[in-house]
């Protein structure tokens, strides 16, 4: 009986072993990250802006187009194992605007529950509102991986000179 049970034992720390060197954290990175304004009049968002030229007035008919816009849609596009939701994948994103004066306003974001499809790929996404007339620095970190993109915005304004 003794033996039987040292046995069984043994099959069950073996299989513990294969079970846990088996399961592995799974690489979260991040690959992409897209810019797009909501062009207010046409109802739509831009094409993308990272790596284009500065919009400037973008509230007053300077976004793509002529249009106007104030809101931002930033997508951040990840990669993981193909049909994995792993439990502890986080990605952290710092979104910074920086006004006139230099001040600075900060968003934080942390993004967790990723589920990975068949092609090992999932979108999460940012809405920024009034966000068009300050410099946007977009830094994230999954993984082992970070990207930063900054996009130039800026808007004229009208100072009473004294």
């Amino acid at each position: 009986m003794a033996m039987a049970g040292m046995r069984a034992l043994t099959i069950v720390a073996a299989m513990s072993v294969v079970l846990v060197g088996g399961a592995h954290a799974a690489e979260l990175k991040i690959v992409d990250v897209k810019a797009y304004a909501f062009l207010e009049h046409a109802g739509k968002l831009s094409d993308d802006l990272v790596g284009r030229e500065s919009l400037v007035d973008a509230p007053k008919g300077g976004a793509p187009g002529g249009d106007t816009a104030t809101g931002l849609l930033v997508d951040f596009t990840f990669e993981g194992d193909k049909n994995a939701s792993p439990k502890y994948a986080t990605a952290t994103i710092d979104l910074t605007q920086t006004g006139h004066a230099g001040q600075q306003v900060v968003t934080h974001k942390a993004f967790t529950h990723f589920i990975f499809g068949a092609d090992g790929v999932e979108h999460k996404a940012v809405f920024l509102e009034s966000a068009t007339c300050m410099p946007l620095s977009i830094a994230v970190h999954a993984g082992k991986t970070e990207k930063l993109v900054n996009l130039d915005f800026s808007c004229t304004e009208v100072r009473a000179s004294n």
